[in-house]
């Protein structure tokens, strides 16, 4: 039986190569000096459909055990083309309304808390054994100068994920630049994360 996790993975580069063909179109036409046309729209409505329904099917995988037993590692390279999905719907679609750059912004910003969200829970995962070691015998003031010390950590590199990127799009200037950087970013960062994480041993269980 085939299981969700591969029809995910198929749906997710599907809307993948949907989003980047609707951008390969846009910039298409630019270059021949087409106007009006909504096909790179229409391809990108394609791109978000998928996206939405590979996220309800994660959910369902990640969440819920509906499907029977999914390997720990099968979730994370689904949810890895999942997360990746959403980055580049957000970003192509800014990339198809150059009229508008107070929404490329928006967008701009959107993709990259996005990004900064998954830098904030893979650090505080990567530490929450040391955070949270003691905490079973009560030890709360332990606990909590642990947290002190990681939040800071966490801070610092957010503010400087943030900082990075906006430094980037206001210094190009060029919505599209920044866009392709923070792609690349985000592809290189759940890239070597999945891989990191795969080289660890975690028990599993039907």
């Amino acid at each position: 039986m085939v299981r969700l996790t591969t029809i995910s993975n198929v749906l997710s580069g599907i809307g993948i190569t949907v989003l980047g063909f609707a951008a390969i179109i846009k910039f298409m036409l630019q270059i021949l000096d087409i106007t009006g046309t909504l096909y790179p729209l229409y391809a990108w409505i394609v791109g978000a459909a998928l996206l939405v329904v590979v996220l309800i099917m994660s959910s369902i995988n990640t969440f819920t055990e509906k499907t029977g037993f999914v390997n720990p590692e099968d979730k994370l390279v689904s949810n890895m083309f999942v997360f990746l999905t959403a980055i580049f719907a957000i970003l192509i679609f800014g990339y198809l309304d150059p009229v508008n750059p107070a929404l490329q912004v928006s967008l701009f910003n959107i993709a990259t808390m996005i990004v900064i969200a998954y830098v904030f829970l893979f650090v505080f995962v990567y530490f929450s054994g040391t955070i949270t070691k003691g905490s079973e015998k009560g030890q709360i003031k332990e606990l909590t100068s642990r947290f002190m010390l990681v939040s800071l950590l966490l801070g610092v590199v957010m503010a400087a994920v943030k900082v990075g990127f906006d430094w980037i799009l206001t210094s190009v200037n060029f919505y599209e630049g920044a866009a392709v950087a923070l792609g690349l970013f985000a592809v290189v960062l759940v890239v070597v994360t999945v891989m990191f994480l795969g080289r660890k041993y975690e028990p599993v269980g039907e």
